[in-house]
């Protein structure tokens, strides 16, 4: 660990102990209050989450209100005066307490121990499943809950990602939301180290059991970072604040290799709240591959020069774990101040053999090669952070300071060789190769927000944000020469920086109407690009500042039914390994190069939506148009030699439109559906760039596509639930080519066991082994078809453990994390 990440080791120490030290033993209670503890008659046990209402003695007029929590103890802040209460909760009779006086010489009535009775005839008339909903709409996001989804258990990040709706993981396990891959993904409302320096890599390697639920922001509002052309998926980590000690555990074991655990614990007392994370997996995928490209000698394609037939079979993955642990230190009513601390680390072992069949028509003459690729790669990411919160007395008025420091570390060797021959038992080695990719980054974060109420539902909210991100790649490349050394290859190794400075300021308010709510934002954000290629002394430096503004209009017709337009701007900036012109060697025939001198995307989001809720389902429908200036496209050119190159070029515009429909519905007490679909539309015109001391050029592309999910949960009484899910995307075209349909099916089935306090779960992922990704790609000199498999069937078994927690049953949240999604009032 350097010398700065020391310091802020020590830095962060002195904070906590300062902290602990200065909390009070308790929290102050309120001045003037109303308090108790509700359990169930002739018992202790506690009844939680009844509702006590607070009403004027005189006019019975209603005051206030709370929750009793998981104690079954209420204490609801009241103004001196003549009071009764009301407490009521499903299944049991109204509780009733009369003549309660709060004043200045009695300014606590404390009710005691109140005995709650049940409702006889009202249990046996009525049973209530009151089972937390899968997935729950707001106009301005979705947000999945992804204990419900039975296909999910024992997965990772990315399997939870890519069963989401109108969320899509490619090939390469690129996250694509709505068909575009400019989407930001955030850890519990920021950007983590979970995500790590290759995002996919590092989700994928994420236990999904630590994920609480998954936050889809299309339209975001001007809190957010303005990154993510596309919207925002805020991933949110398990964390409760339950008094006790209370969490949950669970193992897994699949088939391939998918073994691991995970535990989430948090312990509460008075004014400090404990929490921690662990997951541990070790995971193996086997992945396979097929390629058939034709190469031509000039751009009519009448001519095949060569035919390439390229088989490819890896072998992925290895041990993975990561911690956090933090606290909530209570100072007092109004000051909070959590820290955490994160640490995550991988080590896998990759192997991946590649295949060539060569066939030249013209001559005759073919050839086989072999190219073998054993790497080892591990990766390490420290993270700390800081946060402060000021809640004032005035409902919703709030000060916050954050602080985060991340450093990731990731190292990758492999060893390469490459043969020839005339078939496949006759085979020389012609090429041994040794690759090394060291890459670190360091990230800074400091923000703050305030939020300031007025009126009767106007708000006023302002914050600003710098963050500092800085970024190192060395990547050498040694070949065997005649004389078994290994030297240098020049033309691949490179050493590569990448820093960026964002310094963001915001402004946003919003008030209501009668029916009508509105939100206004505008954001500004100034940012310096800095790329430098050492090995070439190349200097690339990019400053410009940019205005992101937002609106948010709602109708509500009536509690179940609102309809609301959007409108946000949103920029894409080129990364690191995107403006790296080197390449790697895993495949000497296909090569992706970075552009040095790609620039910022921007898109202007626009978006009509209409929500429906009911007492046994919802509905939500939306359509939505995007415009993209500077859009970026891969495209590919081919060289006679049968060599690929692929390269990220700023082409031209590309405007998209589609419809969205989300849907969920009970039918029955034992049968619910939810599904969705998304229609979509994107038209990019024709265009060319330079491409070396070439022209490329490419044709225009009107691609009509959609995705689909539908998820059929099943209760067998008693017995188990059950799970099918089936998923469909339907075909889509490119510039250069299209893709293929894919659809797949995964199934699911759980049953409790030791009083509810355990679940024994088995899924089966692709269960018909369909989830394949298939493609069609031409330029001017080549045309391939190619299909793709990540890994073939899965079935998982995993076993969950609550220890003094309550199998997740209401709807909602449980209120731990504020998404701050725009367009809330």
């Amino acid at each position: 660990m350097n010398r700065k990440a020391n310091l802020l080791l020590s830095l962060f120490t002195a904070l906590f102990f300062t902290a602990y030290s200065q909390a009070p033993k308790e929290l102050a209670a309120p001045k003037y209050a109303i308090k108790g503890k509700l359990v169930k008659s002739g018992t202790s046990n506690p009844v939680e989450f009844a509702t006590v209402s607070i009403f004027n003695e005189v006019d019975s007029a209603l005051i206030t209100g709370g929750l009793t929590d998981v104690d079954g103890v209420f204490n609801v802040p009241v103004e001196p005066g003549d009071y009764y209460i009301r407490i009521q909760f499903m299944g049991f009779k109204d509780a009733m307490i009369s003549n309660v006086n709060i004043s200045k010489s009695a300014p606590v009535y404390d009710a005691g121990q109140i005995p709650f009775a049940e409702n006889e005839t009202l249990l046996e008339e009525v049973v209530v499943q009151a089972e937390r909903t899968q997935m729950e709409m707001t106009l301005d996001k979705k947000v999945f809950n992804i204990g419900k989804d039975l296909s999910n258990l024992g997965g990772s990040a990315t399997d939870i990602l890519d069963n989401l709706p109108s969320v899509q993981v490619d090939v390469d396990g690129n996250v694509n939301l709505r068909g575009s891959g400019n989407v930001r993904i955030l850890i519990d409302g920021k950007p983590s180290g979970l995500v790590g320096l290759s995002s996919n890599d590092a989700l994928r390697q994420l236990n999904g059991n630590l994920v609480e639920s998954i936050e889809i922001i299309t339209n975001p509002s001007a809190r957010y970072d303005a990154e993510g052309l596309a919207g925002i998926i805020n991933i949110v980590l398990k964390k409760d604040k339950k008094k006790g000690l209370n969490g949950s555990f669970q193992v897994n074991t699949g088939i391939p290799d998918n073994h691991g655990g995970s535990i989430n614990l948090n312990v509460r007392k008075n004014w400090i709240n404990f929490f921690t994370n662990f997951g541990i997996n070790y995971r193996r995928n086997d992945g396979r591959g097929f390629s058939d490209q034709v190469f031509f000698d000039s751009p009519d394609k009448l001519t095949p020069t060569l035919e390439t037939i390229r088989d490819r079979t890896q072998d992925r993955g290895g041990l993975s774990y990561s911690t956090r642990f933090g606290s909530d230190i209570y100072l007092n009513e109004t000051n909070t101040l959590t820290l955490a601390f994160l640490y995550r680390y991988s080590d896998e072992n990759n192997k991946t053999r590649l295949i060539y069949d060569d066939f030249y028509p013209q001559s005759g003459a073919d050839s086989i090669s072999f190219r073998n690729d054993d790497e080892g790669e591990g990766d390490e990411n420290i993270e700390y952070s800081l946060n402060y919160t000021r809640d004032f007395e005035r409902k919703g008025q709030k000060l916050t300071f954050d602080f985060q420091y991340q450093n990731n570390n990731e190292a990758e060797s492999s060893d390469l060789i490459e043969t020839i021959g005339t078939d496949r038992n006759d085979q020389i080695p012609i090429l041994l190769q040794r690759a090394n990719n060291d890459e670190i980054e360091e990230r800074f974060m400091l923000q703050s927000d305030y939020i300031h109420p007025f009126g009767k539902d106007g708000k006023l909210e302002f914050g600003t944000r710098y963050t500092d991100r800085l970024l190192g790649n060395d990547y050498v490349v040694t070949e065997q020469n005649n004389a078994g050394i290994y030297e240098v290859d020049s033309a691949f190794s490179n050493e590569f920086e990448y820093e960026e400075d964002v310094l963001a300021v915001y402004a946003i308010v919003g008030n209501k109407i009668d029916k009508l709510s509105w939100q206004v934002g505008l954001r500004f954000e100034q940012t310096r690009l800095l790329t430098f290629q050492k090995t070439d002394d190349n200097r690339n430096v990019q400053n410009y500042g940019n205005f992101f503004p937002s609106v948010f209009f709602t109708y509500q017709f009536t509690k179940e039914q609102a309809i609301q337009t959007s409108y946000s701007r949103r920029i894409s900036r080129p990364r690191g390994r995107s403006l790296n012109p080197f390449t790697s060697i895993s495949d000497s025939r296909n090569f992706w190069l970075g552009n040095p001198g790609l620039q910022p995307e921007y898109t202007d989001s626009y978006e009509l939506g209409y929500l429906l809720n009911s007492r046994s389902g919802s509905l939500y429908t939306g359509v939505y148009y995007r415009h993209t200036e500077g859009g970026v496209q891969r495209l590919r050119n081919t060289t006679e030699e049968g060599i690929t190159f692929t390269r990220p070029y700023n082409v031209s515009t590309e405007d998209a439109y589609g419809v969205e429909v989300n849907i969920s519905q009970d039918f029955t007490d034992w049968y619910r559906v939810s599904g969705n679909v998304n229609f979509y539309r994107s038209i990019v015109p024709d265009g060319s760039v330079v491409f070396g001391e070439s022209t490329l050029s490419f044709n225009g592309a009107e691609a009509t596509t959609l995705s689909s999910r539908l998820s059929n949960n099943f209760k067998f009484n008693k017995l188990f639930d059950a799970q099918l899910n089936v998923n469909y995307r339907a075909p889509r075209n490119t510039v250069q080519g299209k893709t293929l349909s894919i659809t797949s099916v995964d199934l699911g089935m759980s049953r409790d066991i030791l009083k509810g306090n355990g679940t024994l779960a088995f899924n089966i992922r692709d269960l018909f082994n369909s989830r394949k990704y298939r493609s069609e790609i031409s330029n001017e000199r080549s045309f391939q078809y190619s299909e793709y498999q990540r890994r073939t069937t899965t079935a998982t078994l995993s076993f969950t453990y609550r220890l003094n927690q309550k199998k997740q049953r209401e709807r909602g949240g449980d209120g731990d994390y504020d998404g701050d999604g725009g367009g809330e009032f």
